[in-house]
């Protein structure tokens, strides 16, 4: 459910805004890395609380390692946008920062290339669509993150 409601509000702001609050990130990773730190030094099972609806989909006791290399995979998506100079929007990397915290590596890498491929084919139709009725689509933008949300839906259990 947590996870959910991440990928609801990033969606949404991406969305409508073209960009994600940063209170978005900043609660998320706290309560993410929380989360993983109940479980990896506490011992405690996520999954045995009342309230286990709140952690479905939450990589089981991952290492640290596993942890890090999640989260390095939207650092090198921020690594991209730095260096295409905002080609690919910086909040893209940090949702995907974020959530390798809740995912770990694996499960972030899917959820990474999945949610590539979805953006990858609504760009070939509105391509298509663009040339179909003559229009320039070299400056239109899709935002990443509302086709993210499926992919992370799936994930999350949902």
């Amino acid at each position: 459910m947590s996870f959910f409601l991440y990928l609801a509000a990033a969606a949404w702001q991406d969305g409508r805004e073209k960009q994600v609050s940063g209170w978005v990130f900043l609660f998320f990773s706290v309560h993410f890395l929380t989360t993983q730190i109940c479980q990896s030094i506490v011992l405690a099972d996520m999954g045995r609380f009342p309230a286990n609806v709140w952690f479905y989909g939450i990589a089981k006791r991952p290492s640290p390692w596993e942890l890090l290399w999640g989260c390095l995979i939207g650092a090198a998506l921020l690594g991209i946008s730095r260096i295409t100079e905002g080609a690919l929007g910086e909040g893209d990397g940090l949702f995907f920062m974020v959530s390798g915290l809740y995912l770990g590596f694996w499960r972030n890498l899917f959820f990474f290339v999945a949610s590539l491929f979805l953006c990858s084919m609504a760009g070939l139709v509105f391509l298509a669509r663009g040339k179909y009725k003559g229009e320039g689509c070299r400056k239109k933008t899709l935002p990443f993150l509302l086709f993210a949300f499926p992919v992370g839906m799936l994930l999350a259990g949902w």
